[in-house]
């Protein structure tokens, strides 16, 4: 380690420790100065839980549990954050809440010590409650009762079904701004819902929306679809429209979908029914805006970019390659990190997974909430969005619901493939053509491949049987997949299925639309381990990833400019004339008309369990640095006795040594990445 990087971590522990001394000895003034000078430096979780203790011990607790609950934002499963804003709720007699953070502290904790102690917190507070004899107990009761299930909580992979494991489908969900939202069952004819074991096997429809309690008057300015799904069977619904009267009585109307009911002149829409229904919001019948009737992103999991330049783009995917040829593909793009969940936040956001948080493979963290998301600007442009997926990282439980009018998602384990997701694709334009459409999909099918799941008839019937047997080779993860001859084969023919259904969604925009009036970027989030027989993951053909892009005013040719996916964004916003925000990492490339070209490239792992790397690309240099301690399961990491290395991409030499201002510059770079990250009470 580097004896300047060492003295930095010597003197934050020394400066943590002594801050530490001071709230101990109620030396509080002394304590202020030394939090002071520590935050000039740092912003990691120990600076909001020593000035929430300052504040609480100057019995400002009001500031205490604001300034905790800010350090929630950037450090959601820090132990002692949760832990002392239990702590502090409780003192302050609002017990429900003290117990409620006692538990995520335990869910949180990095040692059995730590849990034990969270949970006979949140215990003890049962138990003085208990024996108060407080009227007001059976209440505490019952949320102690909702809160215990913290513990138990999943993630959003289980969407339709919340992270309690209880089916969401037709019970109405609150969204951002107040808004509403109801998912409900889609094209599953007889099948009224879904658990645990079925949730895979049935696609599901989310919209935006209003629940309605037995009446709501709309005025619509201009002919309108309007979405109604009953959430009630045997609803019987009425719409009044000036002298018109149309009646659904009992039974006419299934309850296992939204019927998009279609009115024809604007004016006073009455909706009655007889039970609570819910009532999208009216998608106008207006001639299209935006000068771009579509903008389409097609996300394809998995996609190395490097494969395809080693195996040719034109040979295995014919159908991108002649759509593309005249649009725009960059040959130097980079994914920010090594899987899907931090990669996809980081494409809807423009930022950095450091910056956006969504990381951790189990844990759930609202990251929408401080994020603004990709499908924002253009709703706010005025565009219909729709997401259509089969990938289980970007499911609306994930925050993905955000931006978004509408939303068809089924598990790809469940059996929808690209066909499905190009099939659906075509049909929402078909229907939705006098508007301005935003549609992002995705597609999962390349990860049969690393999974080593075989259901797909195309792939099947043109793999050699010597290239069936002896397959049993996956990682962990399928991050951590092995070299493997046999994958490389047959991913080169799942990757040929997707173009051959590609080149159905192409055709479909080439005949039914005019050049200008289409953007269409396709992308991936990470290539794959098993393409390349190397130790380290960060090798090309895991980290660069396609990035191509069609329509007016998108430059024609290649380009090696050094592109990070969080570019996508302001690429996307820039061609459809959007304002590119300020405040994210995303910037415009130069070819697109940016101001400057990047110097670098940078991906990182910070995965719990997992020894934090990152690798940093410029055009001459790979930078590699490793540390020795695995990240922690709240994100942490000590950086003692990490390892760095400079290497010359022309030779494959270490030249550390000859370079140390460079090594020197992308260390800083690492640590100002990391610097929210990085423990210091070693």
């Amino acid at each position: 380690m580097d004896k300047q990087v060492n003295e930095i971590l010597k003197m934050y522990n020394k400066l943590n420790k002594n801050i530490e001394i001071a709230l101990n000895e109620g030396k509080l003034k002394e304590a202020e100065l030394l939090i002071s000078d520590y935050k000039i430096f740092s912003k990691d979780k120990d600076i909001y839980t020593q000035k929430a203790i300052l504040y609480f011990q100057k019995q400002e607790n009001n500031k205490a549990i604001k300034i905790l609950e800010e350090g929630l934002k950037k450090h959601p499963f820090s132990y002692d954050i949760n832990f002392n804003l239990g702590f502090i709720y409780s003192e302050i007699g609002q017990r429900s809440e003290g117990f409620k953070y006692y538990l995520y502290a335990a869910k949180y904790a990095i040692s059995a010590e730590q849990q034990k102690n969270a949970i006979q917190m949140a215990q003890g507070i049962v138990d003085r409650a208990s024996k108060r004899g407080d009227p007001n107990f059976k209440n505490f009761e019952q949320k102690v009762d909702e809160y215990q299930q913290v513990l138990q909580e999943v993630d959003g992979r289980i969407y339709p079904l919340d992270y309690n494991r209880k089916s969401m489908i037709r019970k109405v969900q609150k969204a951002e701004n107040h808004q509403q939202y109801l998912v409900n069952m889609y094209k599953s004819y007889s099948v009224p819902d879904v658990d645990l074991t079925s949730r895979m096997f049935f696609k599901s429809e989310l919209i935006k929306g209003t629940e309605v309690k037995n009446k709501t008057t709309l005025q619509l300015e201009f002919p309108s679809v309007i979405p109604v799904s009953l959430i009630h069977p045997n609803t019987r619904i009425e719409f009044l429209m000036e002298e018109d009267k149309f009646v659904f009585n009992k039974g006419d109307l299934s309850h296992n979908k939204f019927h998009y009911i279609n009115i024809d002149k604007p004016g006073k829409l009455i909706i009655k029914a007889d039970n609570n229904i819910f009532v999208g919001n009216p998608i106008e019948r207006t001639e299209p805006a935006a000068e771009k009737k579509v903008v389409l992103k097609i996300f394809v999991d998995g996609l190395s970019m490097k494969f395809l330049e080693q195996e040719g783009l034109e040979k295995l995917m014919p159908n991108t390659y002649r759509f593309f040829k005249n649009g725009f593909i960059s040959t130097n793009c980079y994914g920010t990190s090594e899987w899907t969940l931090p990669c996809k936040a980081s494409v809807h956001t423009g930022n950095y997974a450091t910056k956006h948080k969504l990381l951790h493979p189990n844990f759930n963290y609202p990251f929408e909430k401080y994020n603004k998301l990709m499908a924002e600007y253009f709703k706010e442009a005025g565009y219909l969005t729709a997401n259509i997926s089969s990938n289980w990282r970007i499911t609306p439980t994930f925050g993905y619901y955000k931006g978004f009018d509408r939303i068809i998602y089924q598990n790809f384990l469940g059996g929808m493939d690209c066909k499905d997701i190009v099939m659906e694709t075509i049909e929402h334009l078909e229907s939705f053509k006098f508007k301005n459409n935003f549609l992002a999909i995705s597609m999962t099918d390349l990860h049969n491949v690393p999974d080593e799941i075989e259901n797909h008839l195309m792939a099947e019937v043109n793999t050699d049987i010597s290239y069936r047997v002896n397959t049993n080779n996956k990682g962990i993860t399928s991050v951590q997949t092995k070299y493997d001859e046999h994958k490389i084969y047959k991913y080169g023919l799942e990757i040929k299925r997707v173009d051959t259904f590609l080149g159905t969604l192409y055709d479909y925009l080439t005949k039914n639309y005019s050049e200008d009036e289409v953007v269409v970027l396709l992308h991936s989030d990470h290539g794959q381990s098993f393409l390349e027989n190397k130790n380290s993951i960060l090798h090309d053909s895991r980290i660069k990833i396609p990035m191509m892009i069609k329509g007016t005013g998108v430059p024609e040719g290649s380009s090696d400019e050094i592109i990070e996916m969080i570019d996508i964004l302001p690429v996307l916003l820039k061609t459809n004339r959007l304002d590119i925000p300020e405040n994210i990492d995303g910037k415009l490339p130069k070819i697109f008309g940016g101001e400057n070209e990047r110097d670098y490239s940078i991906v990182q792992v910070i995965h719990p369990g997992q020894p934090y790397r990152a690798i940093i690309k410029d055009k001459e240099h790979n930078f590699h640095f490793e540390t020795k301690e695995i990240v922690k399961n709240d994100l942490t990491i000590y950086i003692e006795d990490y390892q760095s290395s400079l290497i010359d991409q022309l030779t494959g030499k270490d030249v550390t040594n000859v370079s140390k201002d460079i090594k020197e510059k992308y260390e800083s770079i690492i640590f100002n990445h990391i610097k929210e990250f990085i423990r210091w009470d070693k």
